[in-house]
């Protein structure tokens, strides 16, 4: 049973903070996915830092909330909302998400935020591997498992060393938690703007999803995969060259460890077959496909219905208050530049703006018509080939 001051309402100014380390869990995100990693699910857990702040901030309602926000705002900025690194990122925030939590309630003086993110970091990373084990890799899936888990190790005793030294030293951490019994509640939250409508790219991505999913022949796949990048791109959306490789190298690699068809050649003794390199290919493309799909579906900040859907709208604002005030900020040191643009988001007016992707409704119509068409034109030649 949670204490009572758990089970109250979320003020107004909780609501804005968990926006605004919402926003800060985003930033750090998306440094993060610039980052090549061998497996698109493979984070650094640099979002996880805000989450670690938030335990002496806010009550578990709004605790679980951020957590909810971090998900929710990871998929959209990253554009795997509809892809299978959004159902990683949600089974492994949410298990590392309630293992922080409980320690940090059992052991509240007596563990320090390292093993803090340690205990998440082992528990999200369990729950990705066995994930992948059924998803991405099969079998071959407890091969990436020693390095996978190390590397969690690893970075999880730096991000709790981080969390040690900004707890200590950030004047906006210290700020927060003198305002944590001062809560003022009268306020209510105006809306922001949230942008275009998604609705035509999401029915589309939808109606095409089915058709990259169920081809049967890896140039189909290579198709409307390509398709899905070219709509991704048209929307603002980046190709990155080098983490599709590793992706692509990774994911066929995997699977060339089941022998299936024709044998091709051997590498140290072992068979490389056909059917195993066309099936690795295969999914390689079709995973690369969903990502940029996902982009195309998510290329505007969308329009959410109700409580979370606001403080989504109002996370993706802040977030990018934060993106165009690092560019200009003139503190030194990590510590001073994060809580210069905390700080700065206390003052920041809010304006109504346009969404930079407006220009592209009029050409909504013939994308959906194309990625549509072509798609399901090639998913039918595929099942007579």
């Amino acid at each position: 049973m949670l204490p009572s001051e758990y089970e109250s309402p979320l003020s107004s100014q909780q609501l804005m903070r968990i926006a605004r380390l919402g926003a800060l869990a985003l930033f750090l995100s998306t440094i993060e996915y610039m980052i090549p990693k061998p497996v698109p699910f493979m984070r650094l857990g640099l979002a996880n830092v805000p989450i670690m702040l938030s335990l002496n901030m806010l009550p578990f309602s709004g605790y679980a909330v951020l957590v909810l926000l971090k998900v929710i705002g990871q998929a959209l900025v990253n554009g795997t909302l509809f892809s299978y690194i959004a159902l990683f990122s949600l089974f492994g925030t949410a298990a590392s998400s309630l293992v922080m939590y409980a320690i940090y309630r059992a052991g509240r003086h007596h563990v320090s935020f390292i093993g803090i993110s340690t205990a998440g970091a082992l528990a999200s990373n369990g729950v990705q591997l066995v994930l992948s084990r059924y998803i991405i890799f099969g079998p071959s899936a407890w091969l990436i498992a020693p390095p996978f888990l190390i590397m969690g190790l690893i970075t999880s005793v730096i991000l709790g060393v981080f969390t040690e030294v900004f707890v200590h030293k950030s004047a906006w951490y210290a700020q927060q938690r003198a305002d944590v019994q001062n809560l003022d509640d009268s306020t209510v939250l105006p809306p922001v703007s949230s942008g275009a409508s998604l609705d035509l790219r999401l029915l589309t991505g939808f109606a095409v999803l089915p058709a990259l999913l169920f081809q049967q022949q890896l140039i189909g796949t290579v198709v409307i995969a390509a398709l899905a990048v070219a709509a991704a791109l048209a929307h603002g959306k980046r190709f990155r060259l080098l983490p599709n490789l590793l992706l692509i190298v990774s994911v066929t690699l995997a699977n060339l460890m089941q022998k299936n068809g024709l044998v091709l050649t051997e590498i140290f003794g072992y068979p490389i077959t056909a059917g195993a390199l066309e099936l690795g290919l295969k999914k390689a493309c079709t995973l690369i496909g969903m990502i940029y799909l996902s982009q195309y579906m998510v290329s505007a900040r969308p329009s959410l219905p109700g409580p979370i859907g606001m403080l989504v709208s109002r996370q993706l604002y802040y977030f990018e208050r934060i993106t165009e005030l690092w560019k200009g900020s003139g503190s030194t040191g990590v510590i001073a530049r994060i809580d210069e643009l905390l700080f700065s988001l206390d003052a920041i007016e809010e304006t109504q703006q346009e969404s930079s992707a407006a220009h592209h409704v009029l050409l909504q119509p013939l994308w959906s018509l194309l990625l549509i068409s072509i798609s399901w034109g090639v998913f039918a030649a595929g099942l007579y080939l």
